[in-house]
């Protein structure tokens, strides 16, 4: 009887085991099955694109489906030649990029939309031009260009996670876009990531590329697309300067050389030689966007174009103008352009003498509005924030200052930039990245910082006239328009002895018997610009 009743009772046991073992095989389809309704009713929302130069790190997607896989913990296996690597599936990058990512703990800086644009962009136009070729089937490519349009739609943005500064000539970023784009590419199919036997990373999405003609080529469309923001907001800097020029036209003010008095000038001439100057820093600049409207992409590893489809230099080319509406053209010396990267830095020396005629701009503004009660306060500036943690109704000259520190960076990043441009070894130069990051964010912090400039400080400033015709009464600069009537000694003798006895210009110049009181207004007239 107990015999019997312990038999009765392991087999409960092992019944109860049973089914505990195999109420996975239960709920499981129960669980999915609620949560693919979940996805039909809440589907994938796009994934916001990041900012410029902004730290980012890798996000879980909206998808229910994706979340899903995060709960369950699924995880995919991805080898390279150094090994396995386990990848997080609801990740779109691969084995390299999780390699990279460990390699290059830096800045927490990552690309921008418009570098992330930029690369998938040329690589939609290679997969086209790889079509064309015969050399990629249509659905692979077609694939490949789906998925792009996905990326340059805003998708995805946040799997783009390599470091600003990476691995030479910039392979770990390249291998980052092909990896993602090969991934969202399977999806597209009905495919797993990571199933690169229908879609590799490298043999299919980096199609008649290498990282050497690809990266520089990324560098010039993304450097060219803010070029155009860089020369719309410096024309509109010069039309602001030279719409101030108009209005100050009639404030007659000290002129001042060595921060000493001078010949009288006008505010407005002030303004107009500002005008002028960024006139001809943006006409240098845009002659300089020329050379990088050249493209590497045709030369692959060395210059010679190996491994490339049938007629691929002149098709992806064309797709690329055409995805762009840019003027790109093809290289006329492709390991040239390989080789050597002073196309760069002709863009970044142009942008950095701009920097250097900007900040003399600000400079002189600040001066202008030093003060109140104990400067020269020439001018009145618009009231951007308290200028003080400590001194109650203290205004400082803010938006000069920060125009300031942004015109020192990028006069640094120029130095910085032509020691990488310097630094290649025969056919390449492997400090793409570091060139292309002080590049880009040389341009985009001066056009952000031009815009602010004028917005915040140009258009609102105002002048105060009593001010500068107090201070051009007082300057002995005046004395040089009695050069031609006096003599330079006779005229220096009366400096000295103004600056000496406190007696004015005026009544010594009357004294010497040479002059008369009204002739001497006349040529104090005759010296004040029209």
């Amino acid at each position: 009887m107990l015999q019997k009743h312990m038999s009765i009772t392991q087999a409960k046991v092992r019944l109860q085991a049973e089914v505990l073992r195999n109420l996975h095989y239960i709920l499981e389809p129960l669980f999915m099955a609620f949560f693919f309704h979940y996805c039909m009713c809440f589907p994938l929302n796009p994934d916001k694109t990041s900012g410029v130069w902004e730290k980012t790190h890798a996000k879980p997607s909206e998808n229910p489906f994706i979340i899903l896989c995060h709960i369950m913990n699924m995880e995919r296996k991805e080898k390279d030649v150094l090994g396995e690597v386990s990848i997080d599936d609801k990740l779109y990058y691969g084995v390299n990029t999780v390699r990279a990512i460990d390699n290059f703990r830096i800045t927490g800086l990552t690309a921008d939309s418009d570098h992330i644009n930029s690369m998938t962009l040329i690589k939609k136009a290679a997969a086209a031009a790889n079509n064309k070729g015969g050399k990629l089937p249509a659905e692979k490519a077609e694939a490949i260009m789906k998925a792009c349009d996905r990326i340059i739609s805003g998708q995805f943005h946040d799997q783009f996670v390599i470091d600003v500064f990476q691995a030479g000539a910039g392979t770990s970023y390249n291998m980052n876009a092909n990896e993602v784009i090969a991934n969202v590419a399977l999806e597209i199919l009905g495919k797993k990531k990571g199933d690169y036997s229908v879609i590799h990373p490298n043999d299919h999405v980096n199609m008649s590329q290498s990282t050497n003609d690809i990266y520089p080529t990324m560098i010039r469309v993304t450097a060219v697309t803010k070029a155009m923001k860089y020369l719309a907001e410096g024309q509109r800097l010069v039309d602001s300067l030279k719409k101030k020029a108009e209005e100050f036209r009639h404030v007659v003010k000290a002129g001042r050389t060595h921060l000493q008095d001078a010949a009288p000038v006008t505010l407005g001439m002030e303004f107009s030689a500002y005008a002028y100057a960024l006139e001809k820093d943006m006409k240098e600049f845009k002659s300089s966007v020329e050379y990088v409207l050249e493209l590497n992409i045709g030369g692959t590893a060395v210059g010679t174009g190996i491994n490339t489809s049938p007629g691929y230099l002149k098709n992806v080319v064309s797709e690329i103008k055409k995805y762009t509406s840019l003027d790109f053209r093809e290289s006329r010396n492709l390991p040239g352009i390989m080789e050597f990267m002073t196309d760069f830095s002709r863009l970044m020396n142009s942008t950095a003498n701009a920097a250097l005629d900007i900040t003399k701009m600000a400079n002189d503004i600040r001066l202008m509005y030093s003060g109140p009660g104990t400067g020269m306060h020439e001018i009145t500036i618009p009231a951007v924030q308290q200028g003080s943690s400590i001194m109650p109704g203290k205004v400082n000259p803010s938006i000069a200052e920060a125009m300031n520190m942004i015109c020192h960076s990028v006069i640094g990043s120029q130095q910085a930039l032509n020691l990488s441009v310097q630094a290649g070894q025969f056919e390449l130069n492997v400090m793409m990245p570091h060139i292309d990051y002080e590049l880009n964010r040389s341009l985009d912090i001066m056009t952000n910082g031009m815009k602010m400039f004028r917005e915040k400080l140009i258009e609102g400033m105002t002048a105060n006239e009593d001010v500068c015709h107090d201070h051009l009464s007082k300057s002995f600069g005046s004395a040089a328009l009695l050069n031609p009537y006096l003599g330079y000694d006779t005229v220096a003798k009366i400096v000295r002895e103004a600056l000496t006895t406190g007696k004015s210009i005026k009544d010594l110049a009357v004294a010497t018997g040479k002059i008369s009181e009204s002739q001497f207004s006349e040529i104090m007239k005759s010296g004040i610009p029209k």
